[in-house]
């Protein structure tokens, strides 16, 4: 995508627990990512704006954007939101009309297309497996997550996963997102 358009830029944020890419595409405007780390820094300073003037604060949030996060899939079999991740990118970055342009000039918005990459491949595996068969669409007789199982999530207080630092690094270090949505 990232070689088709000059509306994202994709970032490795480093390796799931089994090894697949952990990623993140961020969405806006070309002139937005062009100037992504100054809009990042505005961002920082108006979640601690201790030391700012009110009308500091004021000109910062006039001048900077909304940044909005959406993980997609933090379960390993709740597919839907890894498979509409491809569909919501093709639209922000293809389309020309007024409502998309819009908000692309005012939203940074940073998409982790899968939370849990390894669970989708598991869920993945297993249906191709009995594809065609009386088993077709059953569950997989084991959890998603070779640590955690279905409890992922609940990975988000104590950070033992990879998925969990890298999400709350991009959360709660290097964004403060006005919206995070998965």
């Amino acid at each position: 995508l990232a070689s088709e358009s000059d509306r994202i830029k994709i970032t490795e944020l480093g390796k799931s627990t089994e090894g697949q890419p952990f990623l993140l595409a961020t969405i806006s405007s070309p002139a937005n990512l062009a100037d992504l780390e100054r809009f990042r820094q505005m961002n920082l300073r108006l979640n601690d704006p201790r030391g700012l003037t009110e009308g500091e604060a004021r000109n910062l949030a006039k001048e900077g954007r909304a940044v909005v996060c959406q993980s997609m899939s933090l379960h390993g079999n709740e597919i839907g939101g890894t498979q509409m991740a491809p569909e919501l990118a093709y639209d922000l970055l293809s389309s020309d009309s007024e409502e998309i342009r819009r908000i692309l000039d005012n939203v940074i918005f940073l998409m982790v297309p899968c939370f849990n990459p390894d669970g989708q491949i598991m869920v993945a595996d297993w249906y191709e497996k009995w594809l065609g068969t009386e088993y077709e669409g059953g569950n997989t007789p084991f959890l998603y997550h070779k640590y955690a199982g279905h409890d992922n999530n609940r990975d988000a207080f104590a950070l033992n996963l990879p998925e969990s630092r890298y999400m709350a690094k991009l959360l709660f270090t290097e964004w403060h997102p006005q919206a995070y949505q998965d």
